[in-house]
């Protein structure tokens, strides 16, 4: 793994969540990003992949990617056949990229959070990769792609260990599940992060793919 990549995440993870500094990084980043992402050894885009086939099988099925990137997760999908996906991000760099790989059916500058300026109960399933992690989306996130499935969709996302015990997720995670509001279908076994990277060799992530009810 490169050093450059290395000093990117430094420069992610020590953002402090500040919105203006996140995005000027991934905005700097964006050409690089495919390249560094790959090279990293990051098996999360297989995984949502190989989840989104299970609970995601309808290719014409709107599908929300929220906090798309340069869309690696959407452009694997398209090869698969899904049509119709939506991708939102803050980033106009990330996007500039998505939106080169013609994979979308519709692109908006928006960010992850407890409102999602689109219309409410409108996608068949709602997908976060890479996003759910610390100094990136908040909790509330997660308020905001409920409100975006339909009933029965599937919402399958990454989540890091850290954001689990220090940001607030385990939290919010277990108080939707309490009230209801989904119910887990799966999750895998925690994995490597960057697991070629000495690092950030500690860092953990798994896959969940929760039901809204």
């Amino acid at each position: 793994m490169s050093g450059d990549l290395e000093e990117r995440l430094d420069a992610v993870y020590h953002s402090g969540g500040d919105r203006g500094k996140l995005d000027t990084i991934y905005d700097d980043w964006a050409r690089d990003y495919d390249q560094n992402l790959w090279a990293s050894g990051n098996p999360y885009i297989a995984l949502m992949i190989g989840m989104v086939g299970r609970h995601v099988p309808d290719p014409r099925a709107r599908i929300l990617d929220g906090g798309c990137g340069t869309g690696n997760l959407a452009q694997i999908m398209s090869l698969l056949g899904h049509s119709n996906i939506v991708g939102i991000d803050p980033s106009d760099g990330m996007l500039e990229i998505a939106r080169s790989k013609n994979c979308y059916a519709e692109l908006h500058n928006m960010l992850l959070g407890s409102t999602i300026n689109l219309p409410e109960e409108s996608f068949d399933a709602v997908t976060a990769a890479g996003v759910l992690t610390h100094g990136h989306a908040p909790p509330e996130s997660l308020d905001g792609m409920l409100t975006l499935a339909k009933p029965g969709a599937p919402i399958i996302f990454s989540i890091s260990q850290i954001a689990i015990d220090e940001s607030g997720f385990g939290e919010k995670i277990a108080s939707l599940e309490r009230s209801r509001a989904w119910v887990l279908k799966e999750k895998t076994e925690p994995f490597r992060t960057y697991p070629f990277s000495e690092q950030y060799a500690s860092l953990r992530h798994w896959i969940c793919v929760y039901t809204k009810t």
